[in-house]
């Protein structure tokens, strides 16, 4: 099934969304050696974070790797 012609409903994007969410929070936390909760604390309190729920971004799609990537990059970029 070619899936640029399906249509996700948001409640799918969101699964993703979250999925995607956790594997990078689970990342932040070891790679950072904090708890789970800061991380998350951390995460949530990003632009990616709310970038990764406006679904017309379409960055629920990507991986948790690429989202922790996203968030590093934005948190490197202090004036941005």
């Amino acid at each position: 099934m070619e899936t640029s012609s399906y249509n996700f409903t948001d409640s799918q994007k969101e699964s993703c969304a979250v999925t995607a969410m956790r594997d990078a929070v689970i990342s932040l936390s070891a790679r950072e050696d904090i708890p789970y909760e800061e991380a998350l604390l951390r995460f949530t309190s990003s632009r990616v974070y709310n970038a990764l729920f406006d679904y017309s971004t379409e960055i629920w799609k990507e991986s948790s790797d690429y989202l922790l990537s996203l968030y590093d990059f934005c948190n490197s970029k202090k004036s941005a």
